[in-house]
Order: structure tokens, then C-alpha cells, then sequence
């Protein structure tokens, strides 16, 4: 009889929670700065009063993302030896990703400067700078998941745009708070265009974001046994189904879609409310479930 040996490996999550703040703050900076450069980059000028908040916003989340990274490490002080150039790895989604948080910030706050002192050439020219920095400062953490194989929950080439798309969802639904806001306490209203305008934006993407959801499924469903537990680890859990799925996309959608929730400025701060806690527990889940399954 030949002896029996049994493995006993315990499946550590070695994130915490810190982590998909991290990817969530990021994300709520990039599609902050993006409706920022509406104006000052693509010339739409009905978005001018929204272009400074929105540069104001993204900055001061972006100083909140790194501080996140910083305080997960075992060893925090020594965050600084990612920006040592002889430590890149030209392979590694992570390495660029260190540049671009460091790129990213002196960018925005020269951009934020310049639109400050209303000076519409450089402003034109930093936005134009910024802008694939923000872009890309969030698309990398998609890269990032995708890349790795033995997470079927995360690799897949669908990653990077549905980080994207999500991440300037959470920007459009965060200035729609920011503009009622400003309609409160400022003289000058804003003009209602701009309201209609976010809410279809909140709707395309919100759309948009449930093509990516299903094709993940899809995609997962047709892999292997490793997906397809992936599939059921998640339809189990609550935050992404109810969480992320339910309460974070298709309650939102309908109250924006009805002509009576729709015009309802309290039904509509209530969708964008859902949105911003819908995206993070996108971040959330996606990380955990992630680790729910064991390595492939």
C-alpha cells in the first residue's frame, strides 16, 4: 500500500482592503480629470463652470491613491525604492504604473495652475499632456489583473476597458453630486444642459459596463473549471451581485431611463450615490473574488 500524503496549503489573501480603495480613488480621479478636460481639451464650452472642480477633485483624490499602496506595504518606508530606475521591470504592468502616479499629480496640479490663472493656451497644453496620463494611470491596474494567469477571475483581455469605463462612470456620477452642490450654494445656476448631459452619460456607460459583464461571463463560462467556479463564487456573493450588479448598475440605470425619477433631482443624487458605491465594490469584489479561488 502505497502511503498517502496529504498537502495542507492555506490560501492567504495577502491584499487588504487598501487595494481596491487604491484602484477606486485612482479610478475617481481619471474620470474626474476627464470631464475636466472636456472644456479645457475638446473646447465644449456649456462645461467650462464644471472644468476647475473637476481638476480640483482629481488631484486631491489622486494625493489619496498612493498614501493606500503606501500603507499596505509590510514595510511602508521603503515605498520610495519603486522609483529607483535600476528596479523597473520593462515587463511589469506595476513598474509603469509607479511612474505614471508620480507623472500623473505634477501634471494635474501645473494644468489646475494654469486654469487658475486663466491661461487658455497652456491649459489647453496641459490638458492635452494630462489626459493619457489619466487615462493610463488606471488602465494599468487592469493590465495589471489581466495579465496574471492563475487568477481566472482577473485574466482576461476585457480587464483594462471595463476598469476604464467604470472609472469614468464613478467621475461622471461623483460631478453630478459636485454640480447639485454648486447649484445650492452658488448665484450662477448651472445650465441645465449639463445635468442632461451627465445623466446620458452615467446611462451609455452604465450600459456599456454591463456589455463588459457579460462578455466577462461569457468568456469565464467557455474557459475551464477554474472560470466556471469563478462564475459560481461570484453569483454567491452578495456585494457582487446585489452590491456591484443590482444596486451599483441596474437600479441607477432605471432611475435615470424613467421620465419621473429622471427629473427628480433626489432620485437622480441617489443614482449617482448608488454608482460611486457600485464602482467600489467592483473594486472590492473583483479583488477578493479573485482570490477566492485557488491558483490554476
Amino acid at each position: 500500500m502505497e502511503p498517502s500524503v496529504l498537502y495542507n496549503v492555506p490560501h492567504e489573501i495577502p491584499w487588504k482592503v487598501y487595494i481596491p480603495l487604491y484602484f477606486y480613488f485612482t479610478g475617481l480621479s481619471a474620470g474626474s480629470f476627464i470631464l475636466s478636460s472636456l472644456y479645457t481639451v475638446f473646447g465644449i464650452k456649456k462645461y467650462k463652470p464644471l472644468a476647475f472642480p473637476a481638476a480640483i477633485i482629481s488631484f486631491v483624490l489622486l494625493l489619496i491613491a498612493p498614501v493606500c499602496l503606501i500603507v499596505d506595504l509590510q514595510q511602508p518606508f521603503r515605498f520610495w525604492h519603486t522609483l529607483v530606475p535600476s528596479f523597473f521591470n520593462p515587463k511589469a504592468a506595476l513598474s509603469y504604473g509607479t511612474w505614471l502616479l508620480t507623472a500623473y499629480p505634477v501634471a494635474n496640479i501645473i494644468y489646475i495652475w494654469f486654469i487658475f490663472v486663466k491661461d487658455e493656451r497652456m491649459m489647453r497644453i496641459m490638458g492635452t499632456i494630462t489626459v493619457p496620463l489619466a487615462v493610463s494611470v488606471h488602465a494599468y491596474t487592469g493590465f495589471a489583473f489581466s495579465l496574471v494567469r492563475g487568477r481566472a477571475w482577473w485574466h482576461t483581455a476585457l480587464m483594462p476597458g471595463y476598469f476604464l469605463t467604470s472609472a469614468i462612470l464613478s467621475g461622471v456620477a461623483l460631478l453630478v453630486v459636485v454640480a447639485f452642490i454648486i447649484n445650492i450654494f452658488s448665484k450662477k445656476k448651472l445650465d441645465e444642459d449639463i445635468f442632461s448631459d451627465l445623466y446620458n452619460m452615467m446611462i451609455a456607460i452604465i450600459i456599456l459596463d454591463l456589455f463588459w459583464v457579460l462578455s466577462f461571463w461569457f468568456t469565464l463560462l467557455l474557459s475551464n473549471t477554474d472560470g466556471l467556479a469563478s462564475i459560481i463564487t461570484a453569483i454567491h456573493d452578495p456585494l457582487y451581485m446585489w452590491g456591484e450588479l443590482i444596486f451599483g448598475m441596474l437600479v441607477p440605470l432605471f432611475l435615470l431611463i424613467l421620465p419621473v425619477t429622471r427629473r427628480s433631482k433626489v432620485w437622480v443624487t441617489l443614482s449617482a450615490i448608488l454608482v460611486i458605491v457600485g464602482v467600489f465594490l467592483m473594486r472590492y469584489s473583483l479583488v477578493f473574488i479573485g482570490f477566492e479561488i485557488p491558483l490554476s
